[in-house]
């Protein structure tokens, strides 16, 4: 099935937002398109909106802290860990989850947050996992099984973008997201004359009307990734 470059896409499934973010920052060979450490925080931010717009969110945000509601198994691996980390601190079972500071729970699930988002998606069969030998050790690269599903989720968020599909919370995410970690090039709306730095930046506010704390994790992220790169050129 085919339809117009920025035209509404097809209806499908939507997966999380860590994985269409993962999809969207990678080349179809499977390379990653940011540096990793960047790619870490801006998936880890992408697992707590996950959480936060669930129908029972197990986290909330009071001010800039993170709590744990509770800590029930939702049966999606890598949520259940996110969740699972940021409740390390409780001492009982009828303890409530000592808050985390936004950006300490950013951090935590940076580290792990590649790993476990490829991981997950090699398991559910949706990237393959393909190692090249080198001298120095192996390179990973993570092509993706439906040769499609970048441009269905790209299409999706371009959709929106050119005004053919209505704002949504989770593609106003993954737009706020692709933002914050400079990759507007990879929507292949530049000759389209839109402001696309613009755009995306409403799309953000558009979302933090409905969900605050989501815009309030999407920020964090996005200066975290700053702070990233430029640890990364000193």
């Amino acid at each position: 099935m085919t339809y117009p470059a920025y035209g509404a896409p097809p209806p499908n499934l939507r997966q999380p937002s860590r994985v269409e973010l993962f999809f969207l920052t990678h080349a179809e060979t499977g390379e990653p398109l940011v540096h990793g450490g960047a790619l870490g925080v801006a998936l880890a931010g992408a697992v707590l909106v996950d959480e936060l717009l669930r129908p029972e969110p197990r986290i909330r945000l009071v001010g800039e802290l993170v709590v744990v509601t509770t800590s029930s198994f939702s049966g999606d691996p890598v949520a259940d860990w996110a969740v699972r980390t940021l409740d390390g601190r409780r001492m009982s079972a009828l303890e409530t989850s000592r808050p985390t500071q936004l950006r300490a729970a950013l951090r935590a699930l940076a580290v792990d947050a590649y790993q476990r988002t490829a991981a997950g998606l090699v398991a559910g069969d949706l990237v393959q996992e393909v190692t090249r030998r080198r001298a120095l050790g192996g390179r990973r690269r993570y092509p993706p099984s439906d040769a499609a599903v970048i441009a269905r989720v790209r299409g999706r968020l371009c959709s929106v973008l050119t005004g053919h599909t209505a704002p949504d919370p989770q593609t106003c995410t993954l737009g706020g997201l692709m933002l914050a970690l400079n990759l507007t090039a990879e929507l292949y709306l530049d000759g389209t004359g839109l402001d696309l730095r613009a755009l995306l930046s409403w799309m953000v506010g558009r979302v933090g009307a409905e969900h605050p704390a989501v815009q309030q994790v999407i920020t964090a992220t996005d200066h975290l990734i700053a702070e990233t790169a430029v640890a990364v050129y000193r």
